[in-house]
């Protein structure tokens, strides 16, 4: 599993989910930083648990959106969208 991160379009970085719990946000403590003023310093939080994956909002200004639908929490299909700030991250559930 993991998400792919992507600016207008263009591939920035993949980031495995290999952990039980990842960050979101501006700040460079972050397990995935997205360096855009549109993003919290600790934007949202991705949590493992066997095959879920949740998707939590962390209070952030902006808001945290799945397939264009803001939400505070969000369990993640394959393929599904997020979007953060300007960026946009895809769920990815196979190995590749």
């Amino acid at each position: 599993m993991k998400l792919v991160l992507s600016f207008q379009g263009v591939l920035v970085r993949e980031y495995a989910l290999d952990r039980p719990v990842l960050t979101i946000g501006r700040h460079q403590e972050n397990d995935i930083v997205i360096d855009h003023m549109g993003v919290s310093g600790t934007h949202a939080r991705v949590a493992v648990d066997g095959q879920s994956v949740i998707l939590t909002d962390l209070r952030s200004t902006n808001g945290t959106y799945v397939n264009g639908h803001r939400v505070t929490e969000a369990e993640l299909r394959p393929n599904d969208w997020i979007s953060i700030g300007k960026h946009i991250l895809t769920f990815k559930a196979g190995a590749r």
